[in-house]
């Protein structure tokens, strides 16, 4: 299985730099959703990400009132990215673990595509190995009729 087959859609919702905490949580509790992109400026800056974790640690924990502050104080920038969608799963599941990350962005050239989550990738094998369980089993049960 390659990366390719479990790209999804870009991310519904990317906020401006000069947004605040209670905007990142205001858009995934009204999207059901636990991570919002970070726009960058311009050609030369970089895409960042502001997660659920995020705001728990950095704002929430720490008594921080979520209005004073910037989500470009907390999020993580600049993402950890793949380029290839022709790797193979253990590739992605490999620069995820080096980095100690849980989701991904995946960029087509400088155009951001999508972020692949741990989860997805978890549901990309549970699904591939579930189909080759099922037609495994189907050719097992056309060997028992011959027999």
């Amino acid at each position: 299985m390659e990366l390719r087959d479990i790209l999804s859609e870009p991310p519904k919702i990317a906020l401006e730099q000069d947004a605040t905490a209670m905007d990142a949580i205001s858009a995934m509790v009204e999207n059901t959703i636990s991570y919002v992109l970070v726009k960058r400026l311009d050609t030369e800056d970089a895409f960042g990400m502001v997660s659920s974790s995020d705001i728990i640690t950095d704002v929430i924990a720490k008594g921080l009132d979520p209005n004073d502050v910037k989500i470009t104080e907390i999020c993580s920038k600049p993402l950890v990215a793949l380029n290839n969608i022709d790797l193979d799963m253990r590739w992605v599941a490999k620069k995820m673990v080096n980095a100690g990350i849980s989701r991904i962005a995946v960029f087509e050239g400088e155009n951001l595509r999508c972020f692949v989550s741990d989860v997805d990738i978890l549901k990309a094998i549970a699904k591939e190995l579930k189909e080759g369980l099922s037609s495994h089993s189907g050719k097992d049960m056309q060997r028992g009729k011959k027999r």
